[in-house]
């Protein structure tokens, strides 16, 4: 029965995202969770063997500055000292998959009792390593958990993933997650809507570094700046393969960075392409 939901959940994933077809073999499902799934898939590249790729389908209802914010940390943040990259990025209407390397790794529950004193140690410093990185960039993960840092025991490798609850400090050099809010805040927006933000372009581009960014001319806020009312605007692309989602957010405090996650679609090369306008 676990097989053949299994079986129904790859396929509604195909049909949701159909353009991963052209890249990826889906396993298998390797993980679930309040806001997203996680599939293993291979990619046959242009050049070299076989390779593993972390699959991970947002749910729908994910509102889509949480969403690019997460792609964010990971482009900007990720990809060394023990924290998560990203490869690539798909988009068809609603539905949104990262791309991520697949690092294998053992159940913490499985492993806890048979750890030694020196594994520990070197558990806990690789986990501050990587917070320590984030942490860099104003990075609050808020979900700092044995089964979102994974670890492979005969490797020695270690990865921090899921930013999908993450909030930004002060000063954070994420600007998506200045305008990701906690529920307090929310709430208190849901009662105020009335200001209006307009802002700069931003396209995510991984798993390159951040490119500079033109400022754009920006209105003046109406209302207090701890809220945000977004307007959003789904474009779609050619044969439905690919498209943009436009986020109308109303200040111009996006920054100074563009990134951008995106290749061309075709058979023999993974793509994606995700735009968020500000």
């Amino acid at each position: 029965t676990v097989l053949l939901c299994v079986k129904k959940d790859i396929e509604k994933l195909y049909e949701v995202v159909p353009q991963l077809g052209n890249v990826f073999k889906i396993k298998d499902k390797i993980g679930e969770g309040t806001f997203s799934s996680v599939y293993l898939a291979t990619a046959q590249l242009q050049v070299g063997p076989e390779e593993k790729i972390a699959l991970k389908h947002l749910i729908p209802t994910s509102h889509p500055v949480r969403i690019a914010a997460e792609l964010q940390c990971l482009t900007v943040a990720g990809g060394q000292d023990n924290v998560m990259g990203v490869k690539y990025c798909f988009r068809k209407n609603d539905h949104v998959v990262i791309a991520m390397p697949y690092l294998e790794h053992e159940s913490f529950l499985d492993i806890l009792n048979s750890l030694s004193f020196q594994e520990v140690r070197e558990y806990m410093f690789n986990l501050f390593r990587a917070l320590r990185r984030i942490h860099q960039f104003g990075i609050v993960h808020r979900d700092v958990k044995p089964s979102n840092f994974l670890y492979n025991r005969r490797l020695k490798k270690y990865a921090l993933v899921d930013f999908g609850l993450a909030q930004g400090t002060h000063d954070t050099k994420i600007e998506l997650l200045k305008f990701v809010q906690s529920e307090a805040q929310q709430e208190s927006c849901s009662q105020n809507k009335s200001y209006v933000i307009s802002g700069n372009r931003i396209s995510l581009s991984g798993p390159a570094a951040p490119k500079e960014l033109e400022q754009q001319p920006a209105t003046k806020p109406t209302a207090k700046r701890s809220c945000t009312h977004a307007q959003f605007q789904i474009k779609q692309g050619k044969d439905g393969k690919e498209g943009s989602a436009g986020l109308s957010v109303q200040r111009s405090v996006f920054g100074e960075r563009n990134f951008n996650i995106h290749s061309s679609m075709s058979h023999e090369s993974p793509a994606a392409k995700v735009s968020s306008v500000a």
